[in-house]
């Protein structure tokens, strides 16, 4: 069977996670999001709360760049796991069909085939989303609609960030991805259905592939 990847990036609460879980499940291959972290603590030492608490930001200082392998100082402890996730997406990528979920993975793996998806939703949507999963989410926080505003434009901002800083393109821009879903319209089981049918539907045509008499 051709390899399939799928790279997911995501607004913070418009369920791009799930998309990308259901989607796996639906595809029958496997599902990264959670699984690198452990990864890269296992390989690393640090610890994974550690790893999570630093996983997608950008640092607060200029850093070598981290695609060319080349080091001007020593590598910093949150740079070094950064570089390990991305080292870990390509060996994911290199080894089986998987969707991967953040990361900046569709700039990671631009050499290697690949189905880019941006999930989005607009902010009104996306806070009441985690409104209603925060008790179990988030069971030592107390949000209202405000503070989870908040807290939804403060995660994008990072994401945005982080993405921005190591890639050289727009997160969430139409240039860089296959397919952007607005889930507020098409729900999450509806994004997985796009995506689908896409996969199934493109296999790596072009704009020329429907002229005839050329």
């Amino acid at each position: 069977m051709h390899k399939i990847i799928v790279t997911i990036d995501r607004e913070f609460g418009s369920g791009g996670h799930e998309v990308g879980r259901r989607l796996a499940e639906r595809l029958g291959i496997k599902f990264f999001d959670e699984e690198i972290i452990s990864r890269a603590a296992a390989s690393t030492g640090y610890h994974e709360e550690y790893i999570r608490e630093n996983d997608e930001k950008a640092p607060e200082y200029p850093v070598a760049s981290l695609f060319t392998g080349f080091d001007s100082f020593q590598v910093s402890p949150y740079s070094k796991i950064q570089e390990e996730e991305f080292r870990i997406i390509r060996e994911i990528a290199a080894e089986e069909s998987c969707v991967i979920v953040g990361r900046a993975a569709d700039y990671i793996l631009s050499e290697t085939d690949h189905v880019s998806i941006f999930i989005f939703a607009p902010i009104e949507a996306r806070v009441q989303r985690n409104l209603a999963i925060s008790p179990i989410k988030y069971p030592d926080e107390h949000y209202d609609e405000a503070s989870m505003e908040k807290y939804v434009k403060q995660i994008d901002k990072q994401r945005r960030r982080y993405y921005e800083f190591y890639t050289d393109n727009k997160w969430g821009g139409r240039d860089v991805y296959d397919l952007l879903i607005n889930t507020s319209r098409a729900g999450v089981e509806g994004a997985v259905n796009i995506i689908e049918a896409y996969i199934k539907g493109s296999k790596g045509l072009d704009l020329l592939s429907d002229i005839e008499g050329i």
